[in-house]
């Protein structure tokens, strides 16, 4: 009623980057609570700042790449690193890349095998192999359609867990837990991997934007739904962390101790998150292995190590691949951000001397 057609496209537009982001961001990982726990809830009560400083990071990237591709109208992640990387650095990001699209392949395939074992008592190995059936279907899809797709899914997910969270927070319990340094690593860490496939992500999605203004906005509001999402789940886990076993997937956990209902409605909105994240690295490691070998070979590849590592655990791979790619993935996400910087000022020199010569230019005009 008060908005004009152009404005209601507008906020459409910056919603989609929102939950495109967050679906990206909120994984098998995130949405189960095991990564909650292993990066966060684990180092006691002060873990919260961890939380908000990973959501600092989050926002940043996000502006650091959004803007960049607003402005010079940029739409695929490979030409982003053609601006700002050179070509022997670019491949070395392509393979952190590569390595940690894998390690999510896998730990979403272990996740799903964990979920049909506990829904459906169907063993882990063959809940892995009909989820990678599934996947493999999709990657033969447009991508296009799928990553729309995914917006829709991320809305979803993003309104499920802030209902699941609220849902189970009826009932509270005391809890007293400490360790800050590590605390911090930790938190950096955790954004590090996370941010190593999503600007990918942010770089297809920058063409919903008009301006740098709307890509801020857009940072602030992903930032601040991640935050809720986090501190949601980090609440509720560290309630129970140490009081109970939470199991390989804590939050389902959570859920099914309130009711098979309420279980089954986490369940499906947890293999959303599982799909929306396998999807969206998978469609990355072919962006980058097809390039040498054929799509048919590298979806038949990554389904069988995604099947063969999916064996190791749930817990054990986020504990140990993802810990190893955050470190990685910190290098580049503090090389975009400081090149962000950087052509920032050399956009801002750039504008004071045209400035100054125009300054000039009128002066001499005038004493003439």
């Amino acid at each position: 009623i008060f908005l004009g057609g152009e404005a209601m496209r507008n906020i459409r537009n910056i919603l989609s980057v929102v939950c495109g982001y967050a679906a990206a961001v909120i994984g098998a990982g995130f949405a189960s609570g095991q990564e909650i726990i292993s990066f966060f809830v684990k180092y006691g009560k002060y873990s919260i700042i961890g939380v908000l400083l990973s959501c600092i990071i989050f926002s940043v990237f996000a502006y650091a790449v959004l803007s960049v591709c607003v402005e010079k109208n940029i739409e695929t992640y490979s030409d982003y690193l053609n601006n700002f990387f050179r070509h022997n650095i670019r491949k070395i990001v392509e393979i952190i890349t590569l390595l940690f699209a894998i390690s999510t392949v896998c730990v979403m395939t272990a996740c799903a095998g964990e979920m049909f074992f506990i829904l459906f008592g169907i063993k882990k190995i063959f809940g892995a192999i009909i989820f990678n059936a599934v996947c493999g279907m999709i990657f033969f899809m447009n991508n296009k359609k799928i990553m729309g797709i995914n917006s829709i899914l991320g809305a979803i997910i993003i309104f499920g867990i802030i209902f699941c969270c609220f849902y189970i927070l009826r009932f509270r319990e005391h809890q007293v837990f400490s360790n800050e340094v590590k605390m911090t690593v930790s938190s950096i860490s955790y954004a590090g991997y996370n941010l190593i496939t999503t600007g990918a992500i942010l770089a297809g999605m920058s063409r919903f934007l008009q301006d740098r203004k709307e890509a801020a906005l857009a940072s602030v509001m992903s930032g601040v739904v991640l935050f809720v999402m986090m501190l949601l789940i980090w609440t509720v886990l560290e309630i129970y962390y140490g009081k109970i076993n939470l199991g390989e997937i804590p939050m389902l956990t959570m859920a099914l101790r309130q009711n098979k209902v309420f279980g089954a409605i986490y369940g499906t909105m947890l293999f959303f998150a599982v799909i929306t994240t396998d999807v969206s690295n998978g469609f990355n490691v072919l962006d980058i292995a097809s390039r040498k070998i054929g799509k048919n070979v590298v979806v038949f590849f990554m389904t069988v190590i995604a099947v063969a590592m999916s064996g190791a655990g749930f817990s054990k791979i986020i504990n140990t691949a993802y810990r190893l790619c955050g470190y990685g993935g910190l290098v580049l996400v503090f090389y975009v951000i400081y090149n962000f910087i950087k052509n920032m000022n050399k956009v801002e020199n750039e504008r004071k001397n045209e400035n100054t010569k125009v300054k000039l230019a009128k002066n001499k005009h005038n004493r003439l």
